[in-house]
């Protein structure tokens, strides 16, 4: 039971560091903090220039904070 316990607290507190990178990394990028990474922003970070248009699911030519979480780079 301590071993499952150890298990599901390192993967939570895992998946809790790559949010926490992750948010670090959008607001990096967001540089004029509206809550938007344009394709301009994007390009100071060549993985994300990279998936740009991938990440933009709606297509309106920026990335959210929702669509940015599915960066995994």
């Amino acid at each position: 039971m301590k071993i499952r316990a150890i298990a599901y607290l390192t993967a939570v507190l895992g998946v809790a560091a790559f949010n926490t990178q992750a948010n670090t990394l959008f607001d990096e990028l967001d540089l004029n903090k509206d809550g938007f990474i344009s394709e301009v922003e994007a390009a100071a970070n060549s993985k994300v220039a990279e998936v740009f248009q991938e990440l933009d699911t709606n297509e309106d030519a920026q990335i959210s904070k929702d669509e940015f979480a599915a960066f995994e780079g």
